[in-house]
């Protein structure tokens, strides 16, 4: 078993590290799991919509939407291809759907010429091979089915990665050999579910699929809620809800962000909560593809409260997401590196104070909340 726990060392008083070395897996005073590995872009950040909403592109692109999943059901290839040309024109890369009854036939000739008819258009950027294959029903797919589908796929293009989405834990190891990208799906925003009740298991359950992906060597792109139905109890995620899943998925290691999905969202939500997270993250996907430093520790008082510490390329700044684990507020007091002692802390675009000639400082952390800094300017 390659996952270990660790326990912090070098703690100062009062204060416990924040940011550790590189090795495999690290836990925030054994509570927090972070994979610590390199992350490559692009860092994308998609809608899954439906190959029908030929605008959709046009739409998203300048919401900072780089990248879409469209259900291509049956249509027929002069809708795929005007999605396609569309796409290219906003700017946005497509994870191009398989027609799925040529992957559940096993229809290995018909998948080849799917591949040959769309892979040199320039908006594909991989291959969507099946929805939650260990689910379908009344039968799943079986892995040496959508294994002999990969390899297919590979034969004719062996450049584009290809994407399997699961809901069931328990049964993604055995498709391990069918993809190149992990994704994962969970929607635990229910009518009747308090904010945050869910919270202990989806981090759990996160944890377990991002060491799996680490394992195995898969790009892991979590997949999050973000629409609401009245026929399956479904509301949209609250504000803080949802940051929270976001940058949860991102300190964990997550290689991208996808959201389920755009035909069943609703235009306020996606304007007040969506938008803004991503337009906050998204000046800073180079800091975060970059990773932590080792060599800046950094120190918080609190057991509840993960901090990490990200320089920003080109430049001498620093970002700092503070995330409070505790359903309680928390007084946070945080120690950087020396180096940093009395620079500007930045915070929504404003100064708020100068780090102590300690390099510290304090604030509060309301329950579950995120918070990023830029420090250095």
């Amino acid at each position: 078993m390659l996952i270990k726990r660790r326990k912090f060392i070098g703690l100062i008083p009062a204060l416990v590290t924040a940011s550790t070395s590189c090795i495999l897996l690290s836990f925030n005073t054994t509570k927090y799991l972070t994979v610590n590995r390199k992350r490559n872009l692009p860092f994308f950040l998609g809608w899954y919509d439906h190959i029908y909403n030929i605008d959709v592109s046009t739409q998203v692109s300048s919401k900072g939407i780089d990248l879409l999943i469209p259900y291509v059901v049956q249509a027929d290839k002069g809708k795929i291809q005007a999605f396609l040309d569309i796409s290219k024109k906003a700017g946005v890369k497509v994870l191009l759907e398989i027609y799925r009854p040529l992957v559940e036939s096993e229809n290995i000739l018909g998948v080849k010429h799917f591949i040959l008819t769309y892979k040199n258009h320039p908006s594909v950027y991989g291959w969507y091979l099946y929805d939650e294959p260990e689910i379908k029903k009344p039968t799943p797919l079986s892995p040496d089915l959508l294994k002999k589908i990969y390899q297919a796929i590979k034969e004719e293009d062996n450049y584009k990665p290809v994407a399997l989405v699961f809901a069931d834990i328990k049964k993604i190891e055995s498709y391990a050999d069918a993809m190149d990208i992990l994704m994962w799906d969970r929607y635990p925003c229910e009518e009747g579910v308090s904010e945050f009740e869910w919270v202990l298991s989806y981090r759990k359950a996160l944890y377990k699929v991002i060491s799996l992906a680490y394992v195995k060597k898969k790009k892991f792109w979590n997949v999050l809620q973000a629409y609401s139905k009245n026929q399956f109890k479904k509301r949209l995620p609250t504000k803080r809800e949802f940051r929270y899943m976001f940058y949860l998925s991102v300190l964990t290691g997550a290689d991208g962000l996808l959201f389920w999905t755009h035909y069943l969202s609703s235009h306020f939500w996606n304007e007040s909560v969506l938008y803004p997270t991503i337009q906050e993250f998204r000046d800073y996907v180079p800091a975060i593809v970059r990773g932590e430093d080792s060599n800046n520790q950094v120190q918080v008082n609190h057991s509840d409260i993960e901090v990490k510490l990200f320089s920003i390329p080109n430049t001498k700044n620093f970002l700092m997401i503070a995330v409070n684990h505790n359903d309680t507020q928390i007084n946070l007091t945080v120690k950087l590196p020396q180096k940093l002692a009395n620079k500007l802390v930045t915070f929504n675009q404003n100064p708020i104070t100068k780090l102590s000639t300690e390099a510290g400082f304090s604030t509060i952390l309301e329950a579950y909340e995120v918070r990023l800094y830029q420090i250095g300017m």
